[in-house]
């Protein structure tokens, strides 16, 4: 059965909504479903509320629907004032989402305040951000400024190669290569999988224990946008071949393995999937497609739920317990790669 994966994606947005809307107007959407208690929101998930910023855009970029460019707007003015009107944040890597999803709107609508929000973001990474503790590369958080990792140094590199594409102006690519450097110096193995951070007990250590397809997903997207920039062709090898050891390593050929219990590491297969569909059209490699494809049909299988599609975080089985909406996002990514990719 061939299935149209604009409408699977639609069904897929809905769902958000239909799941996880909540009822308390300085709420947005609850963290998890299904809700019973006011404590199961007590944490402000400020870098899941970029993404869905990202899926409203996604969703925008496939319907033309302005209504879709409205929503992600309005998650972003929501985002942003409950952060205290700022993206600014003692989470690099948080602050990092924000400002690209900012990045994204500003294509769309070219607001300036979108720009300016990137711009404050990328300048507080570069005052603040950065120091010489295992060589370079940015800190995790600013209480914590010696523990270095992936999941801010890649998207920071992203998010300098489109302001470069975007204002011309040569620093953001000499810090786009500089961050580069040391990540593949430092955190890149030589079968080009990516470890997740370096430091974080102060020991020097590498925390070769965490893989997840979260960091992978950002190399890809680094390397990329560097490919976007100067077409040179190693950084799309460089990409690829993270991607096999990726799937390799992390899949079973159809879907990843579960990554967590719930919380943040509900987003990281979705990252993955956003940024390797790049790469898939890039490429024009069917295998590539085809994993896409393959997690997505079992996904939208095991995820009807009245009508909508609860998608958790294990996707070989219908969903129970507490969903996380980080996860719902996931699976919207998914179904939104697929769209783009097929149509």
């Amino acid at each position: 059965m061939t299935i149209n994966w604009a409408e699977r994606a639609n069904q897929g947005q809905k769902s958000l909504t239909y799941f996880y809307a909540s009822t308390n107007p300085t709420q947005l959407l609850n963290n998890v479903y299904p809700f019973e208690d006011d404590q199961e929101n007590a944490v402000f998930n400020y870098w899941w509320l970029a993404h869905t910023v990202d899926v409203k855009v996604d969703a925008y970029l496939r319907t033309g629907n302005q209504l879709d460019l409205a929503e992600a707007e309005a998650v972003y003015d929501y985002n942003k004032t409950r952060n205290h009107g700022s993206l600014i944040h003692d989470y690099y890597d948080d602050m990092l989402w924000n400002a690209l999803a900012a990045l994204r709107l500003y294509t769309l609508t070219a607001k300036a305040v979108y720009l300016e929000d990137a711009l404050t973001v990328w300048q507080d990474h570069v005052d603040t951000g950065w120091n010489e503790i295992c060589g370079g590369g940015f800190a995790w958080r600013k209480p914590q400024m010696d523990y270095k990792n992936t999941p801010v140094n890649a998207p920071f590199i992203i998010l300098s190669n489109r302001l470069y594409r975007i204002l011309g102006e040569r620093k953001y690519l000499d810090w786009s290569y500089k961050t580069f450097d040391w990540l593949t110096n430092v955190l890149v193995r030589e079968d080009g999988f990516v470890e997740d951070g370096i430091n974080r007990q102060g020991d020097g250590q590498i925390d070769h224990q965490w893989q997840f397809t979260y960091n992978q997903g950002v190399y890809i997207g680094a390397c990329l946008a560097f490919y976007e920039i100067t077409k040179d062709y190693q950084y799309v090898r460089l990409a690829n071949q993270n991607a096999q050891t990726t799937i390799k390593l992390l899949s079973d050929g159809k879907i990843f393995k579960e990554e967590g219990e719930g919380g943040d590491e509900g987003l990281f297969k979705g990252i993955f999937y956003r940024y390797f569909a790049d790469l898939a059209a890039i490429t024009h490699d069917q295998s590539q497609q085809q994993f896409i494809e393959a997690g997505a049909e079992i996904l939208v299988t095991n995820g009807l739920k009245d009508q909508h599609l609860l998608m958790g975080m294990d996707w070989y089985h219908p969903t129970v317990g507490k969903i996380p909406f980080s996860a719902q996002l996931s699976g919207i990514m998914i179904l939104e790669m697929m769209a783009k990719l097929t149509k």
